[in-house]
């Protein structure tokens, strides 16, 4: 129950964030949104690290497991999370956020099964197709009952980064399940946060457009809402993924966090003003009917 607890909070941190990039994805480049986020999460689990002296454990982390930590960092980070955002540009979050959790979720658990020998019960497996399956409700519901569909939410260009992003997160989780086996959960997001920090900071300043968007143009609005979504996502989020993997496995931590839309929607709601139908919320409940057959067992 604890790392299905911990999953869920993680869920509700990422859903949060979401909201967070969305108010931002169309005033600032996707790039910098992913940069600054970076180095938010890296400055707090680096002050964390030290201030509670974790760092001490660093020596007894394998070279292996190092190396398949910070390259799961890599890949999920500097690669998924950039283009995603810019996926979000050309997306509304309400077709983006579940439309890549509801793939991602399928093909994580089917990789955990295949590569990692994850067991999984008829009961797990009935919560996982409810989850997915009340993800696609809400996925789906957008444009129905007589509603135009705006062209932006069907944009080709944004489905296709979505899948981009996709593969790069189930390689990644993939990745992180075989490298953080006996390694703190704060040391291992420092490394993988620091590490793709590093590596998108090099990313930012080698762009060829990079006059075009100078940081000092940003408001400070849109440096407050960055500077939110890199504490939730890099300093909450992060740990607390890394976390559940270790206590549940990587299969069921994908399908638990993977009800965020659900947490989502309510400020997707009030904040960007977009309207839920009666599929949406027939999605909601299949999703939560979902999620407690997958905690239970």
């Amino acid at each position: 129950m604890l790392g299905a607890g911990i999953a869920l909070l993680t869920s509700l941190a990422w859903s949060i964030s979401s909201i967070c990039v969305k108010l931002v994805a169309d005033r600032v480049e996707s790039l910098i949104i992913n940069t600054l986020r970076t180095w938010v999460g890296s400055a707090l689990l680096i002050s964390l690290v030290m201030v509670t002296g974790r760092y001490e454990t660093l020596s007894q982390i394998s070279w292996e497991s190092f190396v398949y930590v910070v390259s799961s960092g890599i890949l999920a980070m500097a690669i998924g999370d950039t283009i995603y955002i810019k996926s979000v540009s050309l997306l509304d979050v309400s077709i983006a956020f579940p439309l890549s959790q509801c793939a991602f979720i399928l093909l994580t658990v089917l990789s955990a099964i295949l590569f990692l020998g994850e067991q999984f019960t008829w009961i797990t497996i009935t919560g996982g197709v409810l989850v997915v399956l009340g993800i696609y409700l809400m996925t789906s519901s957008r444009g129905r009952g007589g509603v135009p569909t705006d062209r932006k939410r069907v944009n080709p260009k944004g489905l296709f980064f979505i899948l981009i992003a996709i593969l790069a997160w189930t390689g990644a989780t993939l990745l992180l399940k075989i490298g953080v086996t006996g390694v703190d959960p704060f040391i291992a997001a420092c490394l993988r946060i620091s590490t793709s920090a590093i590596v998108l900071f090099f990313f930012f300043h080698s762009r060829p457009n990079k006059e075009n968007t100078p940081l000092r143009q940003i408001s400070k609005k849109n440096l407050a809402l960055v500077a939110s979504a890199g504490f939730l996502t890099y300093g909450v989020a992060a740990v607390g993924y890394i976390s559940a993997i270790q206590l549940i496995g990587a299969g069921k931590t994908v399908l638990l966090t993977a009800i965020a839309p659900i947490f989502a929607l309510p400020f997707a709601i009030f904040i960007l003003g977009e309207k839920p139908t009666r599929y949406t919320l027939l999605g909601v409940m299949i999703s939560v009917i979902g999620v407690w057959l997958v905690v239970v067992k």
